[in-house]
């Protein structure tokens, strides 16, 4: 059974599916699925699916346990196509969820029909507000309160009881059953014993080597190894029992003293403190003071993290990168992002959203018009409206016609914290 794919709520999805919790008849009905072969960004502002292609609206769902809801699509249309992303469209268009992933979900050929089974995770517990249309071709996957379909468990599997969703087959019981077996059957033959039945009374439990106290089985066995006492280790005359740490605590006494005195423990570089043996010996290394950092001439002490912070260095922590998209955070806390977008194709409001989110908020974007065309007609400019850590709120604006100079869209530089 494969395992359940995670969706993301949209904010008005998740406004919908908390207005349904309140009691306040918000309409879940999920009516059409939408699909998409973009590899997009799944976030919860979007209110369509980008490149979506097709909308089908032959879908059945059911919950089948905890979080999860069982989703059935059907596509018998005469096209070919494949998608990696898909959103779930509640009856009165509201992109309520999407997921989406790099590789295709599934390829349909043009002669075939799509039938899509999935298991989603909704990222809360309490999905029985959410309904689907037919269910008549439903077939859920089998759980402990819910009839359907279940893999059956191969014999590896079974051996190995790690797997709680496949069924075990009476062939795979009883490869488990030999398997437990053999093992108890080793166990016992390496006492002595051998399991046929029941353990008859006539059967014994011997020893050998320190442990004592073997005996026939009439009666319950204790195996005892006797340990030596300090001054038996001390003697070391007596073969019949076991040395102990406690019995062990002289001999290990006249080991340690036995190291030269006149060894020493020597040190260099930024460590100090060393001495010959003669003494408890203590190995320092300073840590450099904020001060010294900035004057820059101790060569004598160590820098580290707080005094680097003191001293009001600040340095990157982490950076990544998504094709022409760049992430910067530093140890301050402020955090860089770049990349490169699209203008509209006329004078309007339009929203950039961040590749990724900054983790308070986003303090500024700054643009530059990308005139790869070398056009000089046209004057292009990206206008703040409001700021936010999932996106910027924009607006395009020319103040001269045509705007050639924009056909390359524009790079945009944006800080935050």
């Amino acid at each position: 059974m494969p395992l359940p794919l995670t969706l993301t709520f949209t904010n008005a999805g998740l406004a919908r599916f908390t207005a349904a919790q309140l009691g306040n008849g918000a309409d879940l009905r999920i009516s059409a699925v939408g699909l998409t072969d973009n590899p997009i960004v799944v976030a919860p502002t979007l209110t369509a699916l980008p490149g979506e292609f097709r909308r089908v609206a032959t879908i059945s769902g059911a919950q089948v346990g905890n979080n999860i809801v069982h989703l059935v699509v059907r596509d018998d249309g005469v096209n070919a196509y494949g998608f990696r992303a898909f959103g779930l469209y509640l009856s009165d268009g509201t992109l309520f969820a999407v997921y989406g992933q790099a590789e295709r979900i599934m390829q349909k050929a043009a002669g075939a029909s799509n039938m899509l089974a999935v298991d989603i995770a909704f990222p809360t517990a309490n999905v029985a507000n959410v309904t689907f249309g037919d269910t008549n071709f439903l077939n859920p996957p089998a759980t402990d309160v819910t009839k359907g379909i279940v893999e059956l468990a191969t014999d590896a599997e079974t051996l190995a009881g790690l797997d709680p969703l496949r069924a075990v087959t009476p062939k795979g019981l009883a490869a488990r059953i030999v398997s437990f077996q053999t093992t108890i059957d080793a166990a016992f033959a390496a006492v002595g014993l051998k399991i046929s039945g029941l353990v008859v009374s006539t059967r014994r439990v011997s020893t050998i080597g320190l442990a004592t106290g073997g005996r026939t089985l009439d009666g319950d066995v204790t195996i005892d190894v006797p340990a030596a006492t300090a001054g038996e280790a001390d003697a070391a005359a007596i073969g019949t029992k076991a040395l102990t740490p406690a019995s062990l605590v002289n001999i290990l006494a006249s080991i340690l003293a036995r190291v030269p005195l006149a060894r020493r423990v020597d040190t260099s570089g930024l460590a100090i403190g060393g001495n010959a043996l003669t003494t408890d010996i203590t190995i320092t290394v300073p840590a450099a003071t904020a001060a010294q950092l900035l004057a820059g001439t101790a060569s004598n002490a160590a820098a580290t993290p707080a005094a680097l912070a003191a001293a009001g260095v600040i340095y990157l922590v982490e950076s990544k990168s998504d094709g022409a998209s760049r992430y910067r955070r530093f140890s301050d806390g402020s955090v860089e992002m770049m990349g490169v977008s699209a203008l509209p194709g006329s004078e309007a409001a339009f929203t950039l959203t961040f590749p990724w989110p900054f983790p308070n908020a986003c303090d500024g974007v700054f643009a530059t018009i990308i005139n790869s065309g070398q056009s000089n007609d046209g004057q292009s400019t990206v206008q703040e409206v409001s700021l936010g850590a999932v996106s910027a709120q924009l607006y395009a604006q020319n103040h001269k016609s045509p705007t050639a100079d924009a056909a390359g869209g524009f790079r945009w530089f944006a800080r935050g914290r």
